[in-house]
């Protein structure tokens, strides 16, 4: 779903969708030490930044698998490496039950339709070292105190974003995008609800998005991160709402990465479906269960930084966040007025299981954009409020890679929430409220490398007692533990204070697992055989 308040390409007959969760990577012909296999070097290179290693997340869905599913005579619509499973489409619903019995398929489920009746259908409403002359994008921008980033010559360059959206409606001859088609900073687009598209003659939702950030008018409009690089990525099918649209953006994010991106903005959102048996509950909404969370969560452990829009429903029956705004480790956004205090709709958080959500706000009540017609406007949203503040940490990641490049990633989150208005009093729908970029540069500047690497961490395996047992030494903060297997599953999470922590593993599997440990100064990933 939009998350803004306020010609597709046509399907012969019903095309139904299911999600294919696979059993496993076996002869896989990829190898992890050749990620030049299937990663950009972009790619490669942010993971070392952050001294993070390839895993079998990162192989993609073995090749072998998909062949032997086409030749039931369906089409691989997506594909998710770092989930292990496809989506397919079919007219004929008939041959899903050949596919469950294919020794390497774990389960299938039906995840929506689309059909030629639904190109008319109406669509859902939305949630969504100079001196720069902002025109009607100033106080958006100056109440994050951004202009001093700008002002001192970080406005982006050099970070490339991907947004993840539903359409980007004439950004190929809007005026208001002349600087980024004529710089080179618009660096391709790719759909992923329906490939064969023009996404620049879809919905305007994305074209409105894109202008938050890189939007340029000379003395009348400028973005918040005007001068970084741009990935247009359509994920989203507007004439109608089911679980299929979390498997497109799935591989939307999986590409993002694998084409070296530093950032993501989505503007989207997803609670409830066109078929209510789809539906989420609030329990859901816990970064775990629906898989664009978790999706998000693992981009976030990739290196990537992540910014969601926390959903326009706070003045509704379901008030909550929605998936992939409940992931762990990203940047949820939500909406304030000028005043600074809560937008109307903005939706509420915590997660269900407890963490502060959203995280920061920015201005997403009368958002100046540049409309499609390259004039420009206004609208409301927290799909405006989220690329706003994106397009202020691209700034502040730009700053951060030239003044502080050991930061690790989860230290720079750490500082933009610590440099926040409502940090020592977070609400339910601001988070730790509005950002000061000013203070964070500050932050950045002083942030030494031994605060961000305060201590050691050991984990170890002890069959005998069937345990894991996680030993921390030096100073002590408030870790968050999570494990997963092979696949990316969550198994559990916690959290502790403690210099030892044992986790029982009697009801685990055998099999590889990873122990993900964050605090607020680093993170830290593991893993494990685990035998029993």
């Amino acid at each position: 779903m939009l998350s803004t308040v306020g010609s597709l390409a046509a399907i012969a007959q019903t095309q139904y969708f299911f999600y294919v969760q696979l059993s496993n990577k076996h002869n896989n012909p990829y190898s992890l030490t050749q990620p030049e296999q299937y990663l950009s070097q972009r790619a490669i290179d942010r993971r070392n930044a952050y001294g993070l290693e390839c895993d079998s997340t990162d192989l993609p869905v073995n090749p072998g698998y998909i062949s032997e599913i086409s030749s039931k005579g369906v089409k691989v619509h997506n594909r998710s490496k770092w989930l292990n499973g496809i989506t397919i489409r079919m007219a004929d619903t008939s041959v899903v039950s050949q596919i469950r019995s294919l020794p390497f398929v774990k389960w299938v489920k039906y995840s929506g339709q689309m059909n030629s009746t639904a190109l008319t259908a109406p669509r859902k409403a939305k949630f969504g070292s100079e001196t720069y002359n902002y025109g009607t994008s100033a106080t958006q921008i100056n109440q994050l105190n951004g202009s001093t980033l700008h002002n001192a010559g970080y406005t982006g360059k050099g970070i490339h974003i991907a947004v993840l959206d539903a359409g980007f409606n004439n950004v190929n001859v809007n005026p208001g995008f002349d600087s980024l088609r004529i710089q080179g900073r618009l660096l391709g687009t790719k759909d992923f609800a329906e490939p064969n598209s023009n996404i620049y003659s879809l919905d305007s939702h994305g074209a409105n998005v894109l202008s938050i950030m890189t939007g340029n008018l000379a003395g009348q409009y400028l973005g918040s991160a005007p001068h970084a690089s741009y990935w247009l990525l359509r994920t989203e099918y507007a004439p109608s709402e089911y679980l299929m649209e979390l498997d497109f953006w799935v591989s939307a994010i999986e590409f993002a990465d694998s084409a070296g991106v530093d950032m993501v903005n989505s503007s989207l959102g997803y609670t409830t479906f066109d078929d209510a048996s789809m539906n989420f509950t609030y329990a859901d909404m816990n970064g775990k269960t629906a898989r664009a969370s978790i999706a998000a969560a693992m981009a976030a452990q990739k290196g990537i930084v992540v910014c969601n829009s926390a959903g326009n429903d706070g003045n509704k029956a379901w008030k909550y966040i929605g998936s992939p705004a409940d992931a762990e480790g990203i940047f949820t956004i939500g909406s304030n007025m000028s005043t600074g205090a809560a937008s109307y709709f903005t939706s509420f958080g915590p997660s269900s299981d407890g963490r502060t959500k959203p995280e920061i706000s920015g201005m997403g009540t009368s958002t100046a954009i540049i409309s499609t017609s390259g004039v420009t406007s206004t609208g409301n949203g927290t799909s405006y409020s989220s690329p706003l503040v994106c397009g202020m940490l691209a700034c502040l990641l730009q700053y951060t890679k030239e003044k502080n490049p050991a930061m690790s990633l989860n230290a720079f989150r750490q500082v933009v929430i610590e440099n926040s208005n409502l940090y020592n009093a977070p609400t339910t729908q601001l988070g730790y409220g509005i950002t000061n970029f000013q203070q964070a540069m500050s932050t950045v500047t002083s942030f030494t490398q031994t605060k961000d690497s305060r201590t050691n961490i050991a984990v170890k395996y002890i069959p005998e007692h069937k345990l894991i047992r996680l030993n921390f030494s030096g100073e002590m903060y408030k870790n968050t533990i999570s494990v997963s297997d092979i696949s990316g599953r969550n198994i559990l999470g916690i959290v502790t204070e403690s210099s030892v922590c044992e986790i029982p593993v009697q009801n685990f599997r055998t099999g590889v697992y990873i122990i993900h440990i964050q605090n607020p100064h680093e993170q830290y990933n593991e893993k494990l055989l685990i035998q029993l």
